[in-house]
């Protein structure tokens, strides 16, 4: 469990958050190798149930990726030091099932959801998909671009079309990240082959988690410093809005990245008591 903090993973550009911000869904193709798609898919193909929660606790493989590299960075951009993982959950979307998600968004629409999610989500959920979604209706994730600023679809809890309407078409290994606002529903699966994918929810440490009240202490001791702090497993409900100081900062600065509370804190302030700004603050997005 101990380690020193490392560099944070590169995460948004300029181009890609202007994407991110205006579509409300940024997909990164090969995010994965195809070995680490293979393990994956061996993870899920283990377990019995179509879909489950707080899985990253239920095997390695899924553990991996709660600071997995190839999203990490996107996420800290945006909540930094307060970053937490809310939620992790895969799914087996099998040929012919009928029951799947209808439109509908990630989150509650009330305080403070609809104020923050102008500037920024409270909800990141970014997606691996396992299995080839080479054409339409094979399970496909089915979302509305740009309807995250919407509060209202005349679809909701429906599968009625909508004229907006895209279906993801993603090789195995991708990554997707989506705002959580954004109206989206899932694809029948009139394929032959099982659609399996990953999703990782991540947001700020006061927002609730959505899969668990607390984690198993045993599985809890043996993850990575890194890990067990994403996982912000707190004996007391404060530590979600003031940090401890053991567990701050979670990265190291990146290199060349501007120290803005530069000369704002005396030596004798905590790390933890200090504002660190978040990529999105340096590059004045908020």
């Amino acid at each position: 469990m101990n380690g020193s903090p490392s560099h944070a993973p590169a995460g948004f550009s300029a181009e890609s958050w202007a994407a991110f911000h205006r579509d409300g869904l940024l997909v990164v193709e090969d995010a994965l190798a195809p070995e680490q798609v293979d393990a994956l898919v061996a993870a899920i193909e283990k377990q019995q149930k179509p879909t489950d929660w707080n899985v990253v606790a239920s095997d390695s493989r899924f553990e991996s990726m709660i600071d997995h590299p190839a999203h990490i960075g996107y996420v800290y951009d945006v909540y930094g030091e307060m970053l937490k993982l809310l939620r992790s959950e895969y799914f087996k979307r099998h040929p012919g099932q009928e029951v799947r998600n209808k439109w509908h968004f990630d989150g509650p629409r009330a305080l403070p959801f609809d104020v923050f999610s102008p500037a920024a989500p409270l909800r990141i959920k970014v997606g691996y998909w396992l299995t080839p979604l080479p054409v339409e209706d094979r399970g496909n994730l089915v979302y509305i671009p740009a309807s995250h600023r919407w509060p209202h679809l005349p679809q909701y809890h429906s599968h009625d079309a909508h004229p907006e309407e895209r279906q993801l078409i993603v090789r195995p290994g991708a990554m997707t990240l989506m705002w959580g606002g954004l109206w989206h529903r899932v694809a029948e699966n009139r394929g032959a082959l099982t659609r399996l994918n990953l999703f990782l929810e991540y947001g700020p440490t006061w927002i609730v988690t959505s899969d668990r009240i607390g984690c198993d202490k045993e599985w809890l001791s043996g993850l990575t410093r890194r890990r067990r702090i994403l996982m912000r497993d707190y004996d007391h409900p404060n530590r979600l809005i003031k940090l401890p100081d053991e567990d701050v900062p979670l990265f190291a600065s990146r290199p060349g990245e501007p120290d803005l509370e530069a000369g704002r804190y005396g030596d004798h302030v905590p790390l933890a008591l200090r504002k660190r700004s978040t990529w999105m603050e340096q590059e004045g997005l908020l």
